[in-house]
């Protein structure tokens, strides 16, 4: 690999950061305006982590995706899954905030269903590019 092609590779890990960043410094504010609607908070889990894991599918090798996708979904999925646990662990040490089950599970299904839009773009590439 030279040198350009791997200052471009480390781009892909980049947005994640971002994310993690942006969602930390979020956990830790002792309030957050939420859509005013019923599971808001969930709703805004769900799109969070999905983007997220999407992002953390951007570090999966392509042969990974190309041989074993079910590993590349199962892979984005528990890191996001994981970062979940961690966030909402997180909160539970930030004044005015709580851990909840069910934030960590809307953030792992966001995280299925993010991972799942990454492979499916991945294969609608694949199609346009073979045409």
């Amino acid at each position: 690999m030279n040198k350009n092609n791997s200052s471009i590779q480390f781009l892909r890990y980049i947005p994640a950061l971002i994310i993690i960043v942006i969602s930390w410094f979020l956990s830790s504010q002792p309030t957050l305006p939420m859509p005013d609607i019923q599971f808001g908070d969930k709703i805004v889990h769900f799109i969070c982590f999905g983007g997220l894991s999407f992002s953390f599918a951007l570090w999966i090798r392509k042969n990974t995706w190309k041989e074993y996708p079910y590993r590349g979904i199962l892979t984005a999925t528990a890191l996001t899954s994981a970062y979940g646990i961690i966030d909402e662990i997180h909160q539970s040490f930030v004044q005015g905030r709580t851990a909840s089950v069910f934030d960590w599970i809307a953030d792992t299904a966001g995280a299925f269903c993010g991972a799942c839009a990454f492979y499916m773009m991945l294969i609608l590439i694949q199609h346009f590019h073979t045409r």
